[in-house]
């Protein structure tokens, strides 16, 4: 098996770090994609995008330090990590006097695509910080190429999906693929180590959800496999062809950054449909709902009849 990392003392603090963000994160998107129940209220959403979008910056507040360890960088360090703690409890104040009790519309987009951005953001920051301290080539492409292969990403990215799989309730017909495209993401950061090892772990995976999801359909058990099936083989297929080109010409630039595209595309696509179904699958709120503004369990005082929702 070929080695993903140096057994150090920076490791483990790479580890805990990573585990302490990505178990954040599979928090916060429980609280903003409910498992049942009303469609949440636009504060909950607000502090919640807010939050995965403080720990972004700083993500790119330490990868400065690490850069240019000196007093001022260390400084913006501490000033970001204060923000996200400040700023959105902030925003969510303001939130419950501008949106008062109104929920979300489930036919919108803008909530799925803006979780979806903000928590990949976080995760290509964390891949970012960790290419970098772990001594990549210099330059632009060969930074971006370790940050999309790297494991720090792809793992944490494969992490929140499954964890959303679980989370919300869909058919199996529609759940199997998707945890067998986020075990590729799995495999994946083997791929530009080792090529021949990577392939093969690569098309295990690829062969394990095309006949799990055969079976499926044997057994009659494949209710909403017609949804996800031609875009999971569509994106196997595009694994494929990049890792071959990788395996190919392991030392070329070009095919690591084509593979690590295909897996950011792969990975950001499977996300927003996860938080899109998630979204959509709860139920409306009638005119004489209410909903307390207590979203995140903060107390306050009782809650107001719900406000029509804004178009």
């Amino acid at each position: 098996m070929p080695a993903l990392f140096v057994l150090n003392l920076d490791l483990a603090a790479y580890v805990f770090v990573a585990l302490g963000m990505v178990a954040a994160e599979v928090f916060i998107l429980t609280q903003i994609v409910p498992r049942s129940g009303p469609l949440p209220p636009l504060t909950r959403m607000v502090i919640g995008s807010s939050a995965l979008l403080g720990s972004s910056g700083v993500l790119m507040a330490a990868l400065a330090a690490f850069a240019q360890p000196d007093l001022n960088t260390y400084t913006v360090v501490l000033m970001t990590f204060n923000s996200m703690m400040l700023v959105p409890p902030g925003l969510w104040f303001i939130s419950l006097i501008v949106f008062e009790d109104r929920r979300i519309r489930r036919t919108r987009w803008f909530w799925p695509v803006a979780i979806t951005a903000m928590a990949t953001s976080a995760e290509v920051l964390m891949g970012l910080f960790f290419t970098v301290a772990g001594g990549s080539p210099p330059g632009f492409l060969p930074v971006l190429a370790g940050t999309l292969t790297s494991a720090w990403f792809l793992w944490s990215m494969a992490a929140a999906m499954v964890a959303l799989l679980l989370w919300i309730p869909m058919a199996r017909g529609v759940r199997d693929p998707l945890l067998g495209l986020a075990a590729a993401g799995i495999v994946a950061p083997f791929v530009p180590v080792d090529p021949p090892v990577g392939a093969g772990l690569m098309g295990a995976v690829m062969a394990l959800t095309v006949i799990g999801a055969l079976q499926l359909l044997r057994t009659g058990r494949g209710a909403g496999l017609d949804r996800v099936l031609t875009p999971v083989v569509g994106a196997f297929l595009a694994m494929s062809l990049t890792g071959v080109a990788l395996a190919v010409a392991p030392d070329l630039l070009a095919p690591t950054l084509a593979f690590g595209g295909v897996m950011a595309v792969t990975m950001t696509g499977e996300f927003l449909f996860l938080v899109r179904e998630g979204l959509v699958r709860l139920d409306g709120h009638p005119a004489t709902e209410s909903v307390s503004p207590t979203s995140l369990g903060v107390a306050s005082g009782t809650a107001r009849p719900t406000a029509p929702a804004r178009p």
